[in-house]
């Protein structure tokens, strides 16, 4: 879960406002992360199912995957194995077809890795960066100002968060895209 923490916006937007150039290991530890104990079980799986799915995306995962799967109580065995077959109707999924590389045990993962999908993967890591804003406890406008601070203080506020991100989206889909689809799943989950 500290994996997903640190690769949401939340966690960029916090650790930039700390740190020029360096970013020392004592300087991962004085930043704001969420911890496990602190989370529901509900919002636990939220959080799993998502990442789960956004890093068991190729073959070369299947020992990841297997570890996981050793360690999980039935529960999570059937969340994974849901969100697979949610992966899998949205995508049509992946078939079991491993390479002859691939090391197969008998109580590793029976699934195929999830199958990558660009339009997919926005929503999940939208959901993800949604999910860390409640969880960090912030409000509407923060989050707006975390994910563009002109949003909250009008075209002529001098300051930036993610500035690339923005420039990119902007000339590839006509839209901030991001913004908008954390914002979405945000509302979703009020």
């Amino acid at each position: 879960m500290q994996t997903s923490v640190i690769n949401s916006l939340l966690f960029d937007f916090v650790a930039r406002s700390k740190v020029n150039l360096n970013f020392p290991p004592v300087i991962l530890q004085q930043t704001p992360r969420i911890r496990y104990i602190d989370i529901t079980k509900e919002q636990y799986s939220f959080i799993f199912k998502r990442t789960f799915e956004l890093t068991y995306t190729s073959w070369d995962l299947k020992a990841f995957a297997d570890d996981i799967w050793k360690e999980a109580d039935e529960d999570l065995r059937n969340t994974i194995k849901a969100q697979w077959e949610e992966n899998k109707k949205a995508t049509g999924g992946h078939e079991w077809s491993p390479p002859e590389w691939c090391e197969i045990g008998e109580q590793g993962i029976k699934l195929p890795p999830f199958k990558w999908d660009e339009e997919r993967r926005a929503v999940l890591k939208a959901e993800l960066d949604a999910i860390y804003a409640k969880l960090y406890g912030l409000t509407d406008q923060e989050l707006r100002y975390i994910l563009d601070p002109q949003d909250v203080y009008g075209a002529d506020f001098p300051g930036e968060t993610f500035r690339v991100l923005k420039d990119k989206e902007i000339k590839k889909y006509g839209e901030y895209r991001t913004k908008r689809m954390v914002l979405e799943a945000w509302e979703r989950t009020k």
